[in-house]
């Protein structure tokens, strides 16, 4: 009997250090907007726009919208045109996209639709490579498609070729997701860098700078409001993303303490 339990037991732990949470971005809980100017970054889900002229990117607007699953959406999220210039390539997203941190294998589902007729393709990519795509022809009915991605722990980018309407995203094993130094689109004069030990923050434009400091695992280290040139140190070697947040902008800069 004790033998049993104790396999029963084994297997509990063995079950529960398998799991992985799961994350929705389920958009018609989202308050309906116009669209997204600047970079920015909610419930971990980081919002890139396209060019200046374009202010509709990330426009949360009433849309129904059923799903095979029996999901029923009433807003859309839309990305109104391509991750991509047309002199660029799909591999890289450069513009109207969006992305998280999964701290490793993750299990993403995207529920969504065509944004006008014609062969339209979704991409699920790393930034600099495309991991899984998937094209389709048809925008009056929605699509569900899952793709389990295995590997080490990176930004998921999400994007098409051209305009895609958005409803549901699921992923498991979600991180804190910061926004990279090209993701902001806004010139920023702030900026971190690391002598030692120690971060600096320096050329702040703007009073009350916050500045939240992240580990390579997407751990919170260091937080603060700084109002001049400042520095503190860090006792752990490695890579950590400094995020610099004022009313000149936001950036994000990568730092190594050695």
């Amino acid at each position: 009997m004790k033998k049993t339990l104790l396999l029963l037991a084994f297997s509990v732990v063995a079950t529960v250090s398998n799991f992985k949470a799961q994350t929705t971005w389920d958009f018609s809980s989202w308050d309906v907007v116009s669209g997204v100017t600047t970079s920015t970054v909610k419930n971990n889900l980081a919002m890139v726009p396209g060019p200046e002229t374009v202010v509709n990117f990330g426009a949360v607007e009433a849309n129904t919208a059923n799903f095979s699953d029996g999901y029923a959406a009433s807003k859309r999220f839309k990305l109104n045109g391509g991750g991509f210039t047309s002199t660029g390539v799909n591999t890289t997203p450069t513009q109207r996209y969006i992305y998280f941190k999964t701290n490793g294998n993750s299990s993403i589902t995207i529920w969504y639709k065509n944004g006008g007729g014609g062969d339209r393709t979704l991409y699920i990519g790393t930034g600099t490579a495309v991991l899984t795509s998937k094209t389709y022809s048809n925008s009056s009915d929605g699509i569900i498609y899952t793709y389990d991605y295995v590997g080490p722990a990176r930004d998921i980018y999400i994007y098409g070729d051209q305009s895609l309407n958005l409803y549901k995203i699921t992923a498991t094993n979600v991180g804190t997701t910061v926004l990279g130094v090209n993701d902001v689109k806004k010139n920023m004069k702030a900026t971190a860098y690391s002598i030692g030990n120690k971060i600096h923050v320096s050329n702040l434009e703007a009073k009350n700078t916050e500045v939240n400091v992240y580990s390579a695992t997407g751990s919170l280290v260091k937080t603060a409001k700084v109002s001049a040139d400042t520095n503190f140190e860090v006792n752990t070697k490695g890579v950590y993303i400094v995020n610099l947040k004022s009313e000149a902008g936001v950036k994000s800069v990568k730092v190594l303490i050695q």
